[in-house]
């Protein structure tokens, strides 16, 4: 799952415990430019981490160092960094909760595509990356799913495989404009019109059996 490494910056704690959440939010202004931030939240699984980190191995899997996990996302802020559209790059790790996030601004949703494609080259050398997982345009913001995890999944061990079932992926956008409609039937739009929010669960998403894309149309000011 090196894909899932990339986006959702470390895999190797992943792997290692069997309650997690990942939270994609993203702000995005009428003019194409906003926020972004990508959490991973293992803060339900913090007393078992707590004890493997202290492990060399487990399940086959080689335990890594803080020191390790602060190198890698290091590696991913920098290559962030060099995107050109993007500023504000910042990522974070709490080793007392277990939560870490990247977080930045981008000038246009050109730029975040480039970003996330510059993390899967660097991640996937040899592999062509997919050219956009988001789209804006005359007000109709979409994200797409250009990835699919099913074949790998399929290779785990069932012990892996077991991670995944009490997992969850949640995206929230918020937009300077009112929501008219969004696509995507697990959608929830927020009162206020600005916001809306996908849970699902991950073994759902990585099997296939329900998608994150969505198309959200914003009225026009």
């Amino acid at each position: 799952m090196r894909t899932v490494a990339s986006l959702f910056l470390f895999v190797c704690l992943i792997s290692l415990t069997g309650c997690f959440e990942i939270v994609e939010q993203l702000f995005l202004k009428t003019d194409g430019s906003g926020d972004f931030q990508m959490v991973l939240n293992l803060s339900k699984s913090r007393t078992r981490l707590n004890s493997i980190m202290k492990m060399k191995t487990i399940n086959g899997h080689d335990v890594p160092s803080k020191e390790d996990i602060r190198y890698r996302l290091s590696e991913i802020e920098k290559t962030v960094s060099k995107t050109a559209g993007i500023s504000n790059v910042k990522t974070s790790i709490d080793f007392d909760n277990f939560i870490a996030s990247i977080n930045c601004s981008f000038k246009n949703v050109a730029a975040l595509n480039n970003a996330v494609k510059n993390i899967y080259l660097k991640e996937n050398a040899g592999k062509k990356a997919p050219e956009k997982i988001y789209e804006y345009n005359a007000g109709v913001f979409q994200r797409w799913n250009k990835y699919s995890f099913k074949d790998d999944y399929s290779k785990l061990s069932n012990a892996d495989k077991e991670v995944f079932a009490t997992a969850n992926y949640t995206a929230i956008f918020k937009f300077e404009s009112a929501v008219s409609a969004a696509s995507n039937k697990e959608t929830r739009i927020a009162p206020s019109k600005k916001a809306v929010m996908l849970k699902l669960n991950t073994l759902d998403v990585i099997t296939e059996k329900k998608s994150i894309e969505n198309k959200i149309n914003l009225t026009k000011r």
